[in-house]
């Protein structure tokens, strides 16, 4: 099969090594505006594909690699919260080769003369700008990747709700062409300001800084009552913990699935431990998704993105996983199922708590027929109250936690 090539583009011109792959390639996936760059520096393609939408752009990648030459374009450094993760996820290191170019972020630090090895980055790209509030308040630099919906006077208006107006402000714009523009503001000038969708926010805090201590202070089975939730709807305490060590979870880059999220209390303390990796929530009732991004909001998680969907249709343009839980189906279990069958990685594991023997026998005939290997918990806890200044115990309802992996 053909490496794909995932090449980095800057507004110079390309380089001659990246002249020759590109013309070589049968096919150049990448937007308009980077296919634009190439085109004006000369370089002919024998075939284009637009990036977008993603999902169709992996499939084709998918189809057509084992015959193809294919390039695929980014801008900068591909594997700076850029599309490199997510190609990686899907066609692994030995197919993939990387030739990248300065990123975006390191010449925006360039053009305001300021060193970078002791700042944070995020990206509000595809997410709400409330989840880097918690990044901001404990660090002094940050460099904020943007998009066109969360744009600097949007960021600024959420940093001054959250009193964070101790900042200075450098909005970068355009940067490598020919109307290139940097504003050096505070964050109450910049709500009132509109600039280039294609920018690049640094922020630096003009107070004196004390950072923390450590970023993992923290343990396993965060109390029920931490969590905002409705009605009592959240996988509890002692649950939870079972549930994640069965999913395994290591700080390694893998992606997660969380459906049926519910408030998201599986999510955020998957994402604290698996700090470097990728967790989709995903839960399809607005009330509930709004409770996760309250908790997420609450407990400065970064690395949840939440999908606001019915599942197994909401799962079709996720990355595919390394570990799936199943907390909920919304009545499409077994369709649910066999999306995960497919989607999950060799040697996944797959977590799925039943509260009723319906869910459990139905799950149990579902890998038995697929020939998955799966144990099964029947969890009976009870917890103390205080009635007449005496200790009672009064159970909780059984759940059963039924675990997988695929091999």
């Amino acid at each position: 099969m053909n490496k794909l090539y995932v090449i980095g583009i800057d507004p110079r011109c390309p380089d001659e090594k990246v002249r020759e792959i590109i013309s070589s390639c049968d096919v150049v996936i990448a937007s308009k505006r980077h296919m634009d760059r190439v085109k004006g520096a000369g370089l002919r393609v024998k075939g284009f594909v637009s990036i977008s939408p993603l999902k169709d752009a992996l499939d084709f990648i998918k189809e057509n690699l084992k015959r193809k030459k294919i390039a695929v374009l980014a801008g900068g450094d591909p594997l700076f919260f850029g599309i490199g993760r997510r190609l990686l996820k899907e066609f692994g290191k030995e197919q993939v080769e990387f030739i990248p170019a300065v990123s975006s972020m390191q010449t925006a630090f360039a053009r305001i003369k300021e060193p970078w090895q002791d700042a944070v980055f995020v990206s509000v790209h595809g997410r709400k700008v409330e989840d880097i509030v918690e990044t901001v308040k404990k660090n002094k630099k940050i460099g904020i990747f943007t998009d066109k919906t969360n744009s600097p006077a949007r960021i600024a208006r959420t940093l001054l709700q959250e009193g964070l107006s101790h900042y200075r402000a450098y909005i970068c714009e355009d940067l490598g062409y020919p109307g290139e523009k940097i504003t050096s503001i505070s964050i109450s000038e910049m709500i009132h300001m509109n600039f280039s969708p294609l920018n690049i926010i640094i922020l630096i805090n003009q107070k004196t800084y004390n950072p923390p201590l450590t970023t993992h202070n923290f343990s396993l089975g965060i109390p029920d009552e931490e969590f905002a939730h409705s009605k009592g709807l959240i996988t509890k305490e002692e649950i939870r913990v079972l549930v994640l060590s069965k999913l395994r979870l290591r700080d390694d880059g893998s992606i997660f699935w969380d459906i049926g999220a519910g408030c998201g209390s599986i999510s955020i303390e998957a994402a604290r431990i698996a700090g470097s990796g990728e967790i989709y929530a995903v839960e399809r009732d607005e009330e509930r998704a709004e409770l996760i991004r309250a908790n997420l909001n609450k407990f400065g998680i970064l690395n949840v993105c939440l999908v606001t969907g019915e599942a197994p249709d909401a799962l079709s343009t996720l990355p595919s996983p390394d570990r799936i839980f199943i907390g909920g189906s919304g009545g499409k279990l077994k369709e649910i199922l066999e999306v995960c069958r497919e989607r999950l990685k060799e040697d996944g594991r797959m977590v799925i708590n039943a509260i009723t023997m319906e869910t459990l026998s139905q799950v149990g005939t579902f890998l038995r027929e697929i020939g998955f290997d799966f144990e099964v918990l029947c969890l009976n806890i009870s917890r103390t109250r205080v009635i007449s200044q005496k200790h009672l115990f009064y159970a909780l309802n059984p759940v059963y936690i039924i675990s997988t992996k695929k091999r």
